[in-house]
């Protein structure tokens, strides 16, 4: 769990020079492109060791390429090398709040070191996991928004912070109901589930083992790594744990994922710091860099870090399920697409998070892989948080 050691991992964090072909991201093209007014986020997922994961996120409509690494702490039995998936995903939601109220500043004159964007995410998980009725549930955030400024008045700050929260992706995402569709192909045949479907054909029915590249480079021009492991929580003797351990099969727990974001005038370029990771004490923290909802040169736009996050925490609830019916499974890749509004959007369609999952089965066995299927879906944080109206309390100083 050593900082070297992670952040010797994290090296393989970075832009992808170019688009990623093969595997599972060619499958991608015979899917359907995204209805009128939404642009679609692409993502392809693969397991590394015990907890770690892989993910390439793809954006055509700002040409970001990106690959992420994902772990989990020592209470899931991961090694703690790389972030979590919800820290990802709280890291995106702050990227995306404070390059609104950056930039609403800056019409008053404010600087964008005036400004700073914390996020609290709370998640609660119930029930058992072999008797299928573990859920996992995302619950209202709270946003504090920082404006070091006597330019406008306490009023001013707190209708410029509503209106950026709300003119935002982060807003979008946590106040619309997305539709969830899944598919599952185990060992080259189509799965049926008791859940939406994604009906279109695809080119890949097996994938290798080594569909993505792991070749990037974890340090950008500016010389800041895109991600790292930079610290510990320190000891609160004020804090009361939820529930035992994230491996038990009967869970009764809430978890807080924090993230604190500020504009890094160090490297420019409309670029941020995040600090972001769960909110309990001795809970690694990671720094993050990230740009606004519409992208900057040098580091992840907010949406590309919450597409991370949406894929790795659906990943991590697939091998949960698998360790607790005692039957890992090794083989495995998924595709992601979520459709999120152009500017300008009416908003009035409905929004898609599809999920395609590929399992490569020692034994096929279909009853299993739908099992496996349904009990990451009903566990994800994520695809609860995006199928839940939220409201989120937002405090300014």
């Amino acid at each position: 769990m050593g900082f070297s050691d992670a952040n010797k991992f994290l090296e393989q964090t970075g832009p992808l020079a170019d688009p990623p072909s093969g595997g599972l991201l060619d499958a991608c093209t015979a899917l359907d492109g995204p209805p009128s007014g939404f642009e679609r986020v692409w993502a392809a997922f693969e397991p590394m060791e015990v907890m770690q994961k892989r993910g390439q996120i793809l954006r055509p409509q700002t040409g970001e390429a990106w690959q992420f690494l994902c772990d989990e702490g020592a209470a899931l039995g991961g090694t703690d090398w790389a972030p979590p998936p919800l820290a990802y995903f709280a890291a995106g939601l702050a990227s995306s709040i404070l390059g609104a109220v950056v930039e609403k500043a800056a019409a008053h004159g404010i600087p964008s070191s005036a400004v700073s964007v914390a996020v609290d995410n709370h998640y609660s998980l119930r029930g058992s996991i072999l008797a299928g009725t573990m859920e996992g549930l995302g619950q209202n955030p709270d946003v504090s928004v920082g404006i070091n400024s006597d330019a406008l008045s306490a009023q001013e700050k707190s209708s410029l912070a509503l209106e950026a929260v709300s003119s935002v992706l982060a807003g979008y995402l946590m106040k619309s109901v997305f539709t969830s569709a899944f598919n599952v192909i185990a060992n080259g045949k189509q799965i049926a589930l008791d859940l939406t479907h994604w009906d279109q054909e695809i080119k890949a029915s097996a994938l290798p083992i080594a569909a993505l590249d792991a070749s990037r480079s974890g340090v950008g021009a500016s010389g800041a790594a895109y991600v790292a492991k930079m610290s510990l929580r320190p000891d609160d003797p004020s804090f009361i744990a939820s529930g035992g351990s994230g491996v038990d099969l009967v869970q009764n727990r809430s978890t807080v994922v924090s993230a604190a974001a500020t504009a890094a005038d160090t490297l420019g370029n409309g670029i941020f710091t995040v600090d972001s990771g769960i909110g309990r004490p001795g809970a690694a923290i990671y720094q993050f860099l990230g740009a606004p909802d519409a992208g900057a040169v040098g580091a992840p736009s907010s949406a590309c870090l919450i597409a991370a996050g949406i894929g790795f925490c659906f990943m991590t609830q697939l091998g949960r399920y698998a360790e607790a019916k005692k039957r890992p499974v090794h083989d495995y890749r998924m595709i992601q697409a979520i459709d999120i509004p152009l500017p300008g959007s009416d908003g009035s369609q409905t929004p898609v998070i599809g999920t395609k999952l590929f399992l490569n089965l020692s034994e096929p066995d279909a009853d299993f892989a739908g099992d496996l299927a349904n009990s990451a879906r009903r566990t994800c944080f994520l695809h609860s948080t995006l199928q839940a109206n939220l409201r989120s309390k937002i405090v300014v100083t």
